[in-house]
């Protein structure tokens, strides 16, 4: 027995009912997305500081173990009233110069503002290791009161721990604003995964003090070889062209992986535009040990704020 022919015209009215259907679905579900905005990108932000962590327990070591020779002589400048962004783990605070007279951190208040939740307990205990009173900011820390009652120690620098960013320079956390003006902002690979990267700049112009550091080590696009920054690479040792498109290329699934972190960001160009800076001063590394030494170069130095 023969079976009935399906006609073109029934084929293109299943397909044109299932790309309905998908539409429609879509629709509804965007529609809920913004219906439910805040609880959704708060639910999804919690889970992308989860999974960052985790990485972080995993990889962390790598990444410290890389940063460690710049560090070593960056942040023997640290001084003064301080504030960091996004320090993670809190792994450099033991690299900060201590007083010979005192044997205390050379700092007299230390702020360390680091949005992922998930780091605070570590970050804590790296922190007390290092010879600091540790607190969690009462504004934006649930678990401030009972912490705080339980680890203060006076007789020595204190450490403020803040769930915070500089995102919005125009509203920054009232912990940040009250400690400041600062002698000193730290930064180190939090740059390239900031929400607002020209926001935070002006944040961290704004609140150093005039004559204040800025001290960074970041990982940026490649730049090509007129630059003048550059150190232990000569023109041809890698392929600029090549690596730049990967980095533009790799950055969005990159970013969604990794924290928003993005791979094809100009910042050192972007500070030294700056208006208001005395100096800007910074090398950059670029290696060619591995694919992912390739795709990060870094930068790492110091900005000076005009008196």
């Amino acid at each position: 027995m023969t079976q009935p022919a399906i006609s073109s015209s029934d084929t293109l009215s299943w397909k044109r009912l299932t790309l309905g259907l998908l539409a429609l679905a879509l629709g509804c579900s965007y529609a809920m997305y913004q219906r439910n905005k805040p609880a959704v990108d708060s639910y999804l932000r919690t889970k992308r500081f989860y999974f960052f962590n985790a990485f972080w327990v995993s990889k962390g070591a790598m990444i410290t173990m890389r940063l460690k020779p710049f560090r070593g002589t960056l942040w023997q400048q640290i001084n003064g009233v301080v504030l960091e962004i996004g320090p993670g783990f809190g792994e450099s605070l033991a690299l900060i110069a201590k007083d010979e007279t005192t044997g205390l951190r050379n700092v007299s208040r230390y702020v360390a503002m680091e949005p992922n939740v998930f780091m605070h307990s570590r970050l804590a205990e790296n922190a007390e290791n290092a010879g600091f009173s540790v607190q969690y900011d009462k504004h934006t820390c649930p678990e401030a009161k009972a912490f705080n009652e339980k680890h203060r120690r006076p007789e020595l620098p204190p450490l403020t721990i803040v769930a915070g960013t500089l995102d919005n320079h125009t509203d920054l956390p009232k912990t940040i604003l009250e400690n400041g003006p600062y002698d000193c902002i730290v930064s180190s690979m939090v740059l390239c995964s900031v929400t607002d990267l020209d926001s935070n700049l002006k944040a961290i112009y704004s609140l150093l003090k005039p004559g204040g550091k800025f001290v960074f080590i970041e990982h940026v696009h490649h730049t090509d070889d007129s630059d003048t920054t550059l150190l232990n690479c000569k023109p041809g040792d890698i392929n600029l062209g090549r690596w730049r498109t990967i980095q533009t290329a790799m950055t969005p699934l990159w970013a969604f992986v990794f924290g928003n972190c993005r791979l094809n960001r100009p910042t050192g160009k972007l500070m030294e535009a700056m208006p208001g800076w005395s100096k800007v001063e910074y090398k950059t590394l670029r290696q060619t040990v591995n694919p992912m030494a390739k795709m990060t170069p870094l930068i790492y130095g110091v900005a000076v704020k005009k008196e």
